[in-house]
C-alpha cells in the first residue's frame, strides 16, 4: 500500500478515520532548537519528524511605525512594547467608547494590500503533500480589546454595548475580507485564532460572549465553509462552557486545547464525535517540569485517548518554550514521530 502522505493523514484524521499514524504538528522556539543541534550534532534531527502543516498568512503587521527604540504603531493605531517578553500594548487607538474619527476603511485597504499571494502561491506549489492552512491574525474578541484596551472593552460589553457591537461589526466585516482573499487560493483550511478564555473560563463570560463573539464567529466559519474549507479555531484557555456553541456555528477543529485548563480527554469523551481535537500536550505543567518518561506517557495516553476514532492532531498546546529541557524535546520528537 503507497504510504500516506502527511496530506492524507490530516485528511483522514479529520473525516474521523484512524491514518498510520496519528497525524502531528510541533513548533520549537530558537532558544530549544539550539539545544537540539548541540545533543545531536547538528540539524539532523528535523528529519525525524515530518511536516503536516504549512502555512501561507496575511503578515502579522500589515504596518509597523517604530515611535521610539523598542515601541511601534501598528495599522490598527495601536502602540506595541516589542522590548518586552511577551510584547505588550502601551497604548490603544480609541480612548473612548465611539468610533468617530476612526478610518476603518484606511485600515482595510492597508491589510489587504499587504498580501503577498505570489508568495502564496509558490508556497503551495513547493507543498502539494502538505495540508495548506491560510491564516490571518487579530480575532474579534482580540482586536477588539487592542483598539479599546483590555478594561475598557469588558467596560464597553457591559455598560455601552452597542459601541461594542458596532465595533465588532467593522472588525468581522474586515476579518470576512481576509477570509475571503485565502479562501480563493488552493487551500485546505483556514486556521482562524481568537483567545476567549482564561485558565478559569470564558473572559467575557458565556452569556456575553453568545451575544457579542458568537454569530459574528458563525459568519467567519460560513465564509470558510462557502469556499469548501475546513475551519479551524485557534484558542487559548478554558473555552469549555462554550464548545456546544462552537459545534453549532459549524466549527471544524478547535485547537491548542490546553490541559492545565480543560479535561481534554472529557472533551474528547463528550463531544469527539462532533468536534476535531487538535492539541492538549502541556506546556505549563508536563513538558517543563515533568521527567522525559512522564512527557512520553503522557504523549502515548493522547494518542490512545485523542487519537481513537480519528478526529486529532497531536500537538503541544503552546510551542516548545526555552523552558522545556532538551531531554523532555527529545522525548517529544521521538515519540511524535514514533523513533523513540
Amino acid at each position: 500500500m503507497k504510504p500516506k502522505t502527511p496530506k492524507d493523514r490530516v485528511l483522514a484524521a479529520f473525516h474521523f478515520e484512524e491514518p498510520d499514524i496519528v497525524p502531528y504538528d510541533v513548533v520549537i522556539e530558537p532558544e530549544v532548537e539550539e539545544r537540539l543541534n548541540d545533543h545531536y550534532g547538528g540539524s539532523e534531527w528535523e528529519r525525524m519528524v515530518e511536516k503536516h502543516f504549512t502555512i501561507v498568512s496575511f503578515p502579522h503587521y500589515a504596518e509597523m511605525e517604530f515611535v521610539d527604540d523598542v515601541c511601534f504603531r501598528d495599522e490598527y493605531g495601536c502602540v506595541w512594547d516589542a522590548h518586552a517578553l511577551p510584547m505588550h500594548l502601551v497604548s490603544s487607538p480609541l480612548s473612548e467608547p465611539s468610533l468617530a474619527g476612526y478610518d476603518f476603511d484606511t485600515v482595510r485597504k492597508t491589510v489587504l494590500d499587504s498580501f503577498h499571494e505570489e508568495s502564496a502561491q509558490t508556497i503551495i506549489r513547493d507543498n502539494p503533500d502538505k495540508f495548506i492552512l491560510g491564516q490571518c491574525g487579530g480575532g474579534l474578541f482580540e482586536r477588539s480589546w487592542m483598539l479599546r484596551g483590555f478594561e475598557n472593552a469588558l467596560v464597553d460589553s457591559a455598560l455601552h454595548p452597542e459601541f461594542y457591537e458596532e465595533l465588532l461589526d467593522h472588525l468581522v466585516d474586515l476579518q470576512l475580507a481576509t477570509v475571503g482573499k485565502l479562501c480563493e487560493l488552493p487551500i485546505d483550511g483556514m486556521f482562524l485564532g481568537d483567545d476567549w478564555g482564561d485558565q478559569r473560563g470564558i473572559i467575557l463570560g458565556p452569556e456575553r460572549w453568545r451575544r457579542f463573539i458568537k454569530p459574528r464567529f458563525k459568519k467567519l466559519v460560513e465564509r470558510v465553509h462557502q469556499a469548501g474549507k475546513v475551519a479551524i479555531l485557534h484558542c487559548c484557555g478554558n473555552n469549555f462552557d462554550v464548545i456546544p456553541d462552537m459545534i453549532e456555528a459549524g466549527l471544524d477543529v478547535l485547537e491548542s486545547l490546553q490541559p492545565e485548563a480543560m479535561d481534554v480527554y472529557e472533551i474528547k469523551k463528550r463531544y469527539g464525535r462532533n468536534i476535531r481535537l487538535w492539541g492538549g500536550l502541556g506546556t505549563q505543567q508536563v513538558l517543563p517540569f515533568g521527567t522525559p518518561q512522564e512527557v512520553r506517557n503522557e504523549i502515548r495516553r493522547l494518542i490512545a485517548g485523542l487519537g481513537k476514532g480519528g478526529g486529532y492532531v497531536l500537538a503541544p498546546a503552546k510551542p516548545l518554550m526555552r523552558e522545556v529541557p532538551t531531554e523532555n524535546a527529545i522525548a517529544v520528537l521521538e515519540e511524535f514521530s514514533q523513533k523513540g
